[in-house]
């Protein structure tokens, strides 16, 4: 009894797994079925894509790595189709005409011209679009990695990622066909800032170098609206295309136009200075001169710009006779070598008497970096000038000098300007020679000791301290020898004092008669002009007589009389 019972139970069981397993297995079909529109129908390898119209419904997991991989370093993660299309075109020519046609055909099998063994095969069901990628070199053949290789190159392509995103130079391919196949992160934000939101980001990127070449400098400018951005360009070619790089160079740019407009002011400025330049560089040989230097020295400018030694400069001007001639050649060459050396340490500096009577001042300075600056400056007119001014001084000091008053001079701070001879006669002193001279305190000092007391110094003293322009001050004093002298203060226009010592001789009684007989013999009648008598005239009036010649006599002192 108890067996059939058991044998009861197990068939019962068996029953209901038996129906359970044909209910799963009748499920799983259905769930088959109803997939089978869209389920990708691929091997592991297989990279598989579905699409309705533009989007991006279903994928496998290959093509989920290929496409997060390919959108990576882009910030659309909406436009899936346009950046799978952009990566199938560079192995795949003609992809999106081959596409067009695929309505039409149905299906459709593309080999790629890279040579990298993928194939593509593109089919239309239902209004779905399948893209399945197959690498035919990986068929039948794994590639064995170890864990830690792979993440070690997982996280160099992150590396390499992350610097194409964040570096600040721009960075394109171009294929073949001079399409842009990728771009880095500058480049996309570049275009977006000059396309300004009208047009927006569209594949293939549109070239934004496409309309100018390289300079001369390989340089690139970008209109930005606002500014033109300049960049340093450089390329390099593979055998997918060319690799461009653009790195900004805004400042160095800016730099150079700064620069370039220094020396253009410069220029302009030592062409119209008066004084000729020349500059030698470390070598000595001649850089930059001006128009001056030509017109002073009358040197050839074609002899200038062919960048002559420093030697052959002197030489040059040895020959045209503008340089002074020394007594021999080799004092003339060691005078050279001195010249160079006194240049380099800012020391050189001479006047040039030219056998033309022409003279020149000739000064050297050192440059920054061993350079050498000469200026040569026209000074004739300046020492013409210099000479007859000292002439002109020279002769109204000696007229000065002899003057019979002795005069003295001070400016408004008591300093003194000048002061004759006689001054130096009369008070033993020459205030414009001696160092120890204080001015006005020290000459009152002086007066004030070498003569008797008087109270006219106290005056002298406040007149000086207070007098206004124009002002006089008159008195007389005693020195201590017994010669009085008349003194006259007076202030000049430019507030300075100016003070007259006129010394008072009394005449004395010989001098009074020797003027008296001088005056008497003036007046007195000539003898030679007495009219003769009356009879003598008519005794001798029978006689002839000479023509009498007037005498003339003349007196010490006296003005000449006929």
């Amino acid at each position: 009894m108890s067996q059939a019972l058991l044998l009861g139970l197990t068939i019962v069981a068996s029953s209901t797994l038996v129906c359970a397993a044909v209910a799963l297995l009748f499920s799983g079909f259905g769930s088959r079925s109803r997939g089978a529109l869209t389920a990708p129908d691929m091997s592991e390898q297989d990279a598989v894509f579905i699409f309705r119209d533009d989007v991006l419904i279903d994928r496998s997991d290959r093509g989920r790595q290929l496409l997060d991989s390919i959108m990576a370093a882009s910030k659309d993660k909406q436009a899936e189709l346009d950046h799978l299309l952009g990566y199938l075109e560079q192995r795949f020519a003609d992809l999106k005409h081959h596409l067009r046609q695929l309505v039409a055909l149905g299906a459709l099998e593309l080999a790629a011209q890279d040579g990298s063994g993928l194939v593509l095969h593109a089919s239309r069901k239902n209004g779905l679009t399948h893209l399945r990628l197959v690498d035919t070199r990986a068929e039948g053949a794994l590639v064995a990695l170890d864990r830690l290789s792979f993440e070690a190159m997982r996280d160099e392509l992150d590396t390499l990622r992350d610097v194409t995103k964040q570096m600040p130079v721009l960075a394109w391919r171009v294929d073949r066909d001079g399409q842009i196949t990728w771009a880095n992160t500058a480049y996309i934000e570049a275009y977006l800032a000059v396309d300004a939101g009208r047009n927006g980001l569209t594949w293939p990127i549109p070239d934004l170098f496409a309309s100018q070449a390289p300079d001369a400098h390989c340089r690139l400018s970008l209109d930005m609206g606002t500014h033109l951005a300049w960049f340093g360009h450089s390329a390099a070619p593979d055998e997918r295309g060319t690799l461009h790089f653009a790195a900004p160079i805004d400042l160095a740019v800016q730099t150079e136009t700064s620069r370039r407009e220094m020396m253009q002011i410069l220029t302009r400025t030592f062409a119209s200075l008066p004084t000729g330049l020349a500059l030698f560089d470390t070598e000595r040989r001649l850089q930059v001169f001006n128009p001056a230097l030509v017109d002073l020295m009358g040197l050839d400018p074609l002899f200038l710009a062919a960048r002559p030694s420093f030697e052959q400069f002197l030489f040059t001007l040895r020959e045209l006779r503008m340089l002074p001639e020394p007594k021999d050649f080799a004092t003339w060459r060691r005078e050279i070598t001195e010249m160079e050396r006194a240049a380099e340490s800012g020391a050189f500096g001479e006047e040039w008497c030219l056998d033309n009577g022409r003279i020149y001042h000739v000064s050297g300075r050192p440059q920054p970096g061993g350079a050498l600056a000469f200026f040569f400056e026209d000074v004739t007119s300046d020492a013409t000038l210099a000479r007859s001014l000292r002439q002109e001084i020279e002769l109204a000091q000696t007229v000065f000098d002899g003057l019979q008053d002795a005069v003295v001079a001070f400016n408004p701070a008591g300093d003194t300007l000048l002061c004759n001879a006689r001054y130096g006669k009369i008070w033993g002193e020459d205030p414009c020679n001696n160092l120890a001279d204080t001015g006005f305190r020290h000459a009152l000092a002086l007066w004030t000791k070498t003569s008797a007391q008087s109270p006219f110094w106290s005056e002298l003293s406040g007149f000086a301290a207070s007098a206004a322009p124009g002002a006089v001050l008159q008195g007389s004093v005693c020195l201590l020898d017994g010669t009085t002298l008349g003194v006259q203060a007076r202030r000049l226009r430019q507030d300075c004092l100016m003070i007259i010592f006129r010394p008072l001789v009394q005449a004395s009684i010989r001098d009074i008669a020797t003027a008296s007989s001088h005056a008497k013999a003036l007046n007195a009648p000539d003898i030679l002009e007495v009219a003769a008598p009356r009879s003598a005239l008519d005794i001798g009036s029978s006689v002839p007589t000479m023509p009498k010649k007037s005498r003339i006599v003349q007196h010490a002192g006296s003005r000449t009389r006929a």
